[in-house]
């Protein structure tokens, strides 16, 4: 015995169901010629939530996962590049540390201005 295909009934909410949800049921109705509880009927059958919720997310403000960019990581004793910039001198001078406070002591005790500065730059390759 072959089975035969379930005719499907047109709704008058066909050609309007992109709406069913996103606008008033009253206002959905009206224009597809049917009763408000006719497209809450329709919205309820095929799980639309409804135009009130969907109002609500509207007004809840999306967010976006927030992303931590990963730390460098240091092995110990790995020499740091520090970009150094001192007050008063013409150029930038960069300090070899293995941390950012070693870099800061090295910064002062050996320029000639005030430290303003310090960016770390990368890893030392080569040493």
């Amino acid at each position: 015995m072959q089975k035969t295909k379930q005719r499907y009934r047109r709704s008058k909410l066909d050609e309007h169901a992109h709406l069913v949800g996103r606008i008033p049921d009253r206002e959905v109705a009206s224009m597809a010629g049917m009763t408000p509880d006719g497209v809450r009927m329709y919205r309820q059958r095929h799980k639309i939530p409804a135009y009130s919720s969907f109002k609500r997310s509207l007004k809840e403000p999306v967010r976006a996962p927030v992303r931590v960019p990963a730390r460098p990581r240091m092995v110990a004793g790995e020499l740091q590049a520090f970009r150094v910039e001192v007050r008063g001198a013409a150029e930038v001078q960069v300090v070899l540390a293995p941390d950012v406070v070693a870099a800061a002591r090295a910064a002062v005790e050996t320029s000639v201005g005030e430290v303003t500065c310090i960016e770390r730059m990368g890893a030392v390759l080569a040493a």
